[in-house]
Order: structure tokens, then C-alpha cells, then sequence
């Protein structure tokens, strides 16, 4: 059973991390009618949805693919490189733990999913100003 873990659209959505544009106005109420979208698509590919609650002051926690870098084997729990996003990682791997065993970055590594490409059994991971060359 393939399943995909998803989490709801913080209304604090407005105040999240952004490095990369020019920060513009973010529309919370799109936000959640396009991840709705999402988890529907997923469950159309035959995925089980594992959706997660948003969780209070954390308002990039709907990238889940940020604080675990999850594969067939392990779990690798990321040690987020943004200080505001540092609580995801351990409340994510609360639920994580339960589908694969926990392996996790030590500081002062930091690593965030996002930045880690999967192909085949080869991972590629990028350095950002999320994640560090010791991650």
C-alpha cells in the first residue's frame, strides 16, 4: 500500500520562508483549495492520503518533503537549515517513525528534502541555504 503523507495549509502561510522570489501576496484560501487538488490527485494515482493537521507557528510545515528524506529502507529526519522551521522536523518524525526506521542529521549538519533528488538507489542532494555541505 503506497501511501502519501500530506499536511493542511497553515493559515500563517503568509509569513513563510522564501529565499528564492521576490515575496508577493499569498492567498491562503487558494492555497488550500490547490492542496486539496493535490491530495485529490494523489488519491487518484491509488495513494493512501495520510493527512496531518497544520500545525500552530509553523507555516512551511505543508512541505512535508522538507523534514524527512524518506526511502524504501530509512527515514533520514532532516535537521532544518531555516531556525523557524527546526520544530517540523521532530513533530514530522513523530509520525515518520511509524513507517520506517529513524536515522537523523546531527548538527551542525543541516539538510532539507527539497533539496534531495532520488533516482533509482543513487541520492542527489544540492547545497542551499538550507542545507549544508555536513548535511
Amino acid at each position: 500500500m503506497a501511501i502519501a503523507l500530506t499536511r493542511d495549509v497553515s493559515p500563517e502561510i503568509v509569513d513563510c520562508e522564501l529565499t528564492f522570489l521576490e515575496r508577493s501576496r499569498i492567498d491562503p484560501v487558494k492555497a488550500r483549495l490547490q492542496h486539496t487538488a493535490y491530495r485529490n490527485a494523489l488519491s487518484e494515482l491509488g495513494l493512501t492520503n495520510v493527512n496531518l493537521p497544520s500545525s500552530a507557528g509553523q507555516p512551511d510545515a505543508v512541505f512535508v518533503e522538507d523534514p524527512a528524506v524518506v526511502l524504501d529502507e530509512v527515514a533520514v529526519v532532516a535537521r532544518l537549515g531555516a531556525r523557524s522551521r527546526q520544530a517540523e522536523a521532530e513533530e514530522f518524525s513523530s509520525v515518520i517513525g511509524s513507517y520506517r526506521p529513524l536515522r537523523r542529521i546531527q548538527a551542525p549538519g543541516t539538510l532539507e528534502g527539497g533539496d534531495v533528488l532520488r533516482i533509482g538507489k543513487t541520492l542527489y542532494v544540492g547545497l542551499s541555504s538550507w542545507t549544508s555541505r555536513s548535511g
